[in-house]
């Protein structure tokens, strides 16, 4: 394993740690009845999980580090999506959690990763309908609405 994945996995292994510390103080409830700390606590428990089978993993011998380059990151999709990411935090008050979530998924889907209209349209409606039942309909968190009321 290289140094620096080895130093990454190591801070990510403390950071779960301590978050799994911390989250069971706040008292986790059971699953029937969470506590306020059970959702951090078995967050923070797979972080710490994740970083623990980093650091035992043995990297392949002709691995090499992938070198990205600031020129490289600029025109990339990375810079894209998180433009879109920004776009969609922007949008999702105005334009409402729906219409927002569909169109931010649509041009993911079309722009970062291309699929063709219809799949696109389709998986991008299922899951902002999909979001939307669970978050609005089943568990009743209070989603921006957007002017046309949903």
């Amino acid at each position: 394993m290289i140094g620096r994945d080895r130093a990454a996995a190591t801070v990510l292994l403390l950071f779960g740690l301590g978050g799994t510390v911390e989250a069971y103080r706040l008292t986790i409830g059971a699953p029937g009845r969470p506590g306020p700390g059970f959702f951090p606590f078995w967050l923070a428990l797979a972080l710490s999980l994740v970083a623990l089978a980093l650091l035992v993993r043995r990297a392949p011998a002709a691995a090499r580090p992938v070198v990205v380059t600031a020129a490289r990151l600029r025109h990339g999709k990375v810079v894209l999506a998180l433009l879109a990411a920004a776009a969609y935090a922007g949008a999702l008050e105005p334009l409402g959690f729906l219409l927002t979530t569909f169109l931010f998924l649509l041009f993911m889907l079309r722009a970062i990763e291309p699929r063709r209209w219809i799949s696109s349209i389709a998986v991008a409606g299922a899951t902002a309908v999909a979001g939307h039942l669970v978050f609005k309909v089943w568990l009743a968190v209070q989603l921006p609405a957007g002017p046309w009321g949903f």
